[in-house]
């Protein structure tokens, strides 16, 4: 499979860890983590600027690209879309399900996916998660998490009408298949402290609670 300087963006929690491993495993080539999180990686850039730093990057002609994490809260540097010629930005419909996700994250410190990628877990690690007791989470908190990823979410697909090409996919295409197989999934949700508050609010919110192109 033929693919040259290849750009994966996606707020937390999109899938853009699993789908750059499957374009890692079809094309042997490899990709540079985690742009717009690694905050050496993000200094190093402002230091050398977007061309120098990409020409480093591109040097190894074992790279295939780049993955790019957009976070609301911290500068999304545009330009590297126009440096790259395939670019992938990866959404979820469901932004509830994503801000839960996210939170659950932090909370747990597990971040990686389940039975399927190189990355597994032990069936005895599966079972502690499923136990784990998880600390009330905010709606505030929540509400402030949608806001954020709609928001660069917009911002990010607004540019790349410009691009010559660019695809927008969606989690739920990409892995509804794989239900139940993320570490983070509803089974997990009754688990929170207050699971019940925030299935509330996403059942009185739920226009709010998902992105629309």
């Amino acid at each position: 499979m033929h693919l040259n300087k290849v750009l994966v963006l996606g707020c937390s929690r999109s899938g853009t860890t699993e789908f750059c491993k499957t374009l890692q495993e079809v094309s042997s080539k490899k990709f540079v983590w985690e742009f717009g999180f690694d905050d050496n990686l993000n200094r190093l850039v402002s230091s050398l600027g977007i061309t120098e730093f990409l020409d480093r990057i591109y040097k190894d002609k074992n790279t295939l690209g780049i993955k790019y994490g957009v976070y609301p809260q911290k500068k999304i540097h545009l330009d590297l879309i126009d440096s790259h010629d395939i670019v992938f930005f990866l959404s979820r419909r469901n932004v509830f399900e994503q801000a839960i996700s996210l939170n659950l994250a932090k909370r747990t410190d597990k971040w990686r996916p389940i039975d399927f990628g190189v990355e597994t877990f032990s069936q005895k690690e599966k079972d502690e998660y499923n136990k784990l007791k998880i600390e009330k989470i905010g709606v505030e908190d929540i509400k402030k998490d949608i806001q954020g990823i709609k928001e660069a979410s917009i911002k990010v697909i607004e540019y790349l009408k410009n691009h010559k090409s660019s695809r927008i996919l969606f989690y739920e295409d990409l892995f509804g298949f794989f239900s139940g197989v993320k570490l983070n999934t509803q089974k997990n949700y009754k688990n929170i402290e207050n699971w019940q508050e925030l299935k509330n609010f996403y059942e009185e919110n739920k226009d709010f609670c998902h992105f629309h192109l």
